[in-house]
């Protein structure tokens, strides 16, 4: 059963051994919203939602357009508001991401930048709109991802327990290996929202918004063909973070 701790108020997990795993879907949904709420030591402190806008053309290619968005609620908000919003463009073809946006608001701290993928050169060009005169250029490797175009990439890939999957992000200026761990099949009771078989995953990576350093995320997704993050839990300097799907996005998750 789960352990002891804040994230027995939400969910209760048992090893399913036997649980299948589908096959993944072929292409990504257009008008797919997945929204989510999260927890620090139980306590509520935010919701977000990332969402498949529709398919548009950018420099004559095709290309998903995927927003997310992320915001503190009022309790949070009073010591700490968060409000952050990204876009990025995805290669309808291989997923890989053609232009990268984000807009942070957190605490005192700003940015707003567009980052571009150019995969002749295997460079990845910076610019802060904030300060128009910073612009870099980073080296890229041909499987490279940023944080939205790995999520989506990773739910379309075959997967089992104990098989690594490997892969390129980049964040913040950098590019970091990254290694997705699918640990063990298990049922999961999430409080108020049913019971679900899912696969149990351990994303490793230490960079800014997927892992605090010194810590660890579990993700538990659903085994049907469509992946969805049911449920994640997060271990940091600062105290337990727990984020579960809100209600109105299960009936596109139910297997």
């Amino acid at each position: 059963m789960w352990p002891a701790g804040s994230s027995a108020q939400e969910a209760r997990e048992s090893d399913t051994p036997a649980i299948a795993i589908a096959p993944p879907l072929r292409q990504l949904r257009v008008g797919e919203r997945l929204s989510f709420h999260g927890r620090w030591f139980g306590i509520p402190v935010g919701s977000g939602w990332i969402e498949v806008k529709g398919l548009v053309s950018l420099d004559g290619r095709p290309a998903y357009h995927i927003e997310a968005q992320g915001q503190s609620n009022d309790f949070l908000s009073t010591f700490y508001p968060v409000h952050d919003v990204v876009h990025s463009y995805l290669d309808a073809e291989t997923l890989h991401p053609l232009q990268f946006e984000k807009y942070q608001r957190e605490g005192h701290y700003r940015a707003e930048e567009i980052v571009t993928f150019d995969y002749e050169r295997a460079i990845a060009t910076y610019r802060s709109l904030l300060h128009h005169d910073v612009k870099k250029e980073i080296s890229i490797t041909p499987d490279v991802h940023d944080i939205v175009s790995a999520f989506y990439w990773l739910r379309m890939q075959p997967v089992e327990p104990g098989r690594p999957i490997t892969l390129s992000v980049y964040s913040d200026e950098k590019v970091y290996r990254t290694v997705i761990n699918p640990l063990k099949t298990v049922t999961v009771e999430l409080l108020w929202r049913g019971t679900f078989p899912c696969l149990m995953v351990e994303p490793q990576a230490t960079f800014k918004g997927i892992l605090v350093r010194r810590g660890r995320m579990w993700v538990y997704v659903s085994v049907d063909e469509r992946r969805v993050p049911l449920f994640m839990k997060i271990t940091t300097p600062w105290g337990p973070i727990t984020g579960v799907i809100d209600p109105e996005s299960l009936p596109k998750v139910r297997p």
